[in-house]
C-alpha cells in the first residue's frame, strides 16, 4: 500500500506535508482523495489536471509569504459547501514563512473546520506555530535524488536548460508552483535581466535584493558577487553597509545564496569561502553584529576571488 492510500484510509481534516517533492505530492494525494482510481478521465481528475476544480484551491505565496488577506480570504471561502465533488481540498504553501497575524488566523479554521473541508499544508520543515502543528497529520517525505527531481520536472514540461537553472534557484530543492509557473517566461528573458543589472549602479544593485521575485534575488546575487572581487575596501565597507540595513530574512537570503554559488565551484580557495559563509550563517542567527560580520564575510570573499584569479 502506497503512502497516499494509506493515509486516505485514515482521514485527517489537516495535513502537514514535510519535504523537497510535498507540492507534488500534494497534488498527487489531492486527486486521490476525489478519486481513489486516479483514473485521469473522469471529471475530477480532469479538471484538477487542468487547475479548474471548484472545490480544489491552491494557496501561493503573494510576494515573501502567503499574506493576511489571503488567509482571511480562505476563511470566508471554506464555509461555502464544495460544488461537484464531497470535500473542498485547501493546499497552503509555505506556512513556516506565515507571518504570526495568518497563521493566528489559519488556526481559527484548523480548530473547527466545516466536516467537508481538507487542508494539505506544506512546508520545508516542521518549525512552524505549535497550535497548528498539533492540529495535523504530519508527513514527512524523504528527500529524492536529484535525478527523480529532473524527471519530475521534465513531466511538467520543462527543457533541460530550465530544469538546470530552476533547480540552482530553489538550492536544489522541489520548486513551489510559483516558480514552476513562472520559470519558463523569466528563463526566456533572463539575458536581457542579466544586461540591465550589469548596468545598474552598486546602490541600486544593492537594493535590488529586496526585490520579491527570487529569480530576481538570485540573478542579482551573481551580478554582486561577480563584481566583489574588483571592489576597493572601500566599496567593500559600503555594501557591508548597505546590507546591513536590510531586514534579516534578505541578509540570510544573500548568504544563503553565495553559499551555493560557492559550493557549485569548489577549489582551495573556495572552502575558505564557504567555512567564512557557513560561519556567518550560524553567527547570522544567533544574532551578532550586522554590520561587523558583513565586512569581515565580504572581505574574505574578495580575497578567496582574488587568489582564485591570480
Amino acid at each position: 500500500m502506497s503512502l497516499i492510500e494509506s493515509l486516505a484510509r485514515t482521514p485527517s481534516q489537516a495535513y502537514l506535508v514535510v519535504g523537497t517533492t510535498a507540492p507534488e505530492f500534494a497534488k498527487k494525494f489531492a486527486q486521490h482523495l476525489f478519486c481513489p482510481k486516479e483514473c485521469e478521465h473522469c471529471s475530477h481528475c480532469t479538471k484538477l489536471n487542468h487547475g479548474t476544480h471548484p472545490d480544489f484551491t491552491w494557496v501561493s505565496k503573494s510576494g515573501k509569504r502567503i499574506s493576511i488577506d489571503q488567509v482571511r480570504d480562505l476563511q470566508q471561502k471554506a464555509l461555502y459547501p464544495p460544488v461537484e465533488a464531497s470535500k473542498k481540498i485547501y493546499v497552503i504553501e509555505s506556512v513556516e514563512d506565515l507571518s504570526l497575524e495568518a497563521a493566528n488566523s489559519l488556526l481559527k479554521i484548523l480548530e473547527d473546520p466545516p466536516r467537508y473541508l481538507i487542508f494539505i499544508l506544506l512546508a520545508k520543515s516542521t518549525n512552524i506555530l505549535p497550535t497548528i502543528l498539533s492540529r495535523c497529520q504530519i508527513v514527512k517525505l524523504p528527500t529524492p535524488p536529484r535525478a527523480q527531481l529532473e524527471q519530475i520536472l521534465a513531466e511538467r514540461g520543462l527543457s533541460p536548460q530550465e530544469i538546470e537553472y530552476l533547480l540552482s534557484v530553489t538550492h536544489g530543492a522541489m520548486p513551489d508552483e510559483t516558480l514552476l509557473n513562472t520559470v519558463k517566461d523569466f528563463f526566456a528573458k533572463r539575458p536581457q535581466l542579466q544586461k540591465q543589472l550589469s548596468e545598474l549602479s552598486d546602490n541600486e544593485l544593492w537594493e535590488s535584493l529586496t526585490e520579491k521575485n527570487l529569480f530576481v534575488r538570485h540573478e542579482v546575487t551573481g551580478e554582486l558577487l561577480g563584481r566583489l572581487e574588483h571592489y576597493s575596501s572601500a566599496q567593500v565597507l559600503a555594501l557591508a553597509a548597505a546590507l546591513s540595513k536590510g531586514d534579516h530574512d534578505v541578509i540570510e537570503f544573500f548568504i544563503q545564496e553565495a553559499l551555493y554559488w560557492y559550493r557549485g565551484r569548489l577549489t582551495v580557495n573556495n572552502t575558505h569561502a564557504v567555512y567564512a559563509l557557513e560561519t556567518a550563517l550560524w553567527k547570522l542567527q544567533r544574532n551578532a553584529n550586522m554590520q561587523l560580520l558583513l565586512e569581515s564575510l565580504l572581505f574574505t570573499l574578495r580575497q578567496g576571488l582574488r587568489e582564485a584569479s591570480a
